[in-house]
C-alpha cells in the first residue's frame, strides 16, 4: 500500500493542556472522593498510524468485523483473509510507540494491536467466494431484497465498505483513512485491478432511543434520538440511499448491554444499510470533513 511502510501519524485530540488539568483538579474537589474520575475515565494522548494489513493482523481484523456482523451467518475468517490478501487496498489502525519504548513488552503488544480497519471488498468480483455469498445473502435479507437488481446486473461492481474501529477512538481518524482508501482505489483501478466500482454499500452502527414519551417523539422527528457509533457515518447516511434498518438487540451488542433503571435512556442497537454511488465518493469525503469540523 502506498506510503504506509512508514508510519503515518494520525492525531488524537484527547490530550489536555496544563490549564485543563487545573480545571480537572478543581472539579475533582467539588465531586468528592467517591465521585472522582476513575482510571478508565482519564484522558490520555495517543497517536495512531495507518498500516497495510498483514497476516499477523488476522485476529484483530476479525474481531472488528465481529462487532459489525455479531451473530450473522457470515464467515468472518474468510472476509478477513480477503482483506489481508488485497494488502494494497485499505488500512489497519495501530498505535504509534516511541522507539525508546520498543523493548517494553506492554508497549510491544499495544503496537501490534489492531484498533481499526478501513477497507473495501468487491462483492461482484468475488461473487463465487463462499463468505461473499453469505454477505450478499445477509444484505438481501436485511434490505427485503432491495439489492436483487443491483446484484444481478453484470455491469455493476459493488464494493462493501468496512469502517470499523474501537468505540473510544475519535471520528477524526476516519478522514485520512478514508482519503487514503479512495486514493488506493483510484490507483488500483488505473493498474487494471478489479476496483472499478459503480456502487458502495456501508453497514452503519447506531443506537436509537426506545423511549415513547412526547419528548422522545419530538427527538425522533428531528432525528436526534439516534446515537451513531461512528459519527462520520451520519453524513454518509444522509447523502446515500438507506435500504434497510434493523435491530440487533438479540445478538448481544456489548455496547448497550447491562441493567437499565426505569428512568435511564434505553437504546436499541441497530444496523443501517446505506448505498452510495461511486460518483458520490468525493462528496462523501467533503461532507465528513464539514461534519467533523
Amino acid at each position: 500500500m502506498a506510503n504506509l511502510n512508514q508510519k503515518r501519524p494520525i492525531e488524537d485530540d484527547s490530550s489536555s493542556d496544563s490549564s485543563g488539568e487545573e480545571e480537572d483538579d478543581s472539579q475533582d474537589e467539588e465531586m468528592g472522593e467517591e465521585e472522582q474520575l476513575g482510571e478508565n475515565d482519564r484522558e490520555i494522548q495517543v497517536e495512531f498510524a495507518g498500516q497495510s494489513p498483514i497476516a499477523e493482523d488476522f485476529h484483530g481484523i476479525k474481531n472488528l468485523l465481529h462487532q459489525l456482523f455479531l451473530k450473522a451467518h457470515v464467515n468472518l475468517s474468510g472476509l478477513t483473509e480477503l482483506i489481508i490478501q488485497q494488502s494494497y487496498i485499505g488500512s489497519i489502525l495501530q498505535q504509534c510507540i516511541d522507539n525508546d519504548d520498543s523493548d517494553d513488552e506492554e508497549h510491544g503488544n499495544a503496537e501490534d494491536e489492531v484498533f481499526g480497519v478501513t477497507s473495501v471488498i468487491n462483492l461482484s468480483h468475488h461473487k463465487d467466494v463462499e463468505c461473499v455469498k453469505e454477505v450478499k445473502q445477509y444484505l438481501l435479507e436485511k434490505t427485503q431484497q432491495k439489492l436483487v437488481e443491483l446484484f444481478n446486473n453484470p455491469s455493476n461492481h459493488i464494493g462493501l465498505l468496512f469502517n470499523e474501529r474501537f468505540i473510544n477512538i475519535p471520528p477524526q481518524v476516519s478522514v485520512p483513512l478514508l482519503e487514503n482508501l479512495c486514493k488506493e482505489i483510484g490507483e488500483a483501478k488505473e493498474a487494471g485491478k478489479p476496483f472499478d466500482f459503480t456502487h458502495f454499500i456501508l453497514i452503519c452502527k447506531l443506537h436509537e432511543s426506545t423511549r415513547k414519551d412526547q419528548e422522545s417523539k419530538k427527538k425522533k422527528a428531528k432525528g436526534s434520538n439516534i446515537l451513531w457509533v461512528n459519527a462520520e457515518e451520519e453524513p454518509i447516511s444522509e447523502i446515500g440511499e438507506v435500504l434497510g434498518e434493523y435491530s440487533v438487540r438479540n445478538e448481544s451488542d456489548s455496547a448497550v448491554s447491562g441493567t437499565w433503571d426505569e428512568d435511564d435512556e434505553q437504546l436499541d442497537p441497530k444496523r443501517r444499510i446505506v448505498l452510495i454511488s461511486a460518483a458520490q465518493l468525493p462528496e462523501m469525503l467533503t461532507k465528513i470533513k464539514e461534519f467533523l469540523q
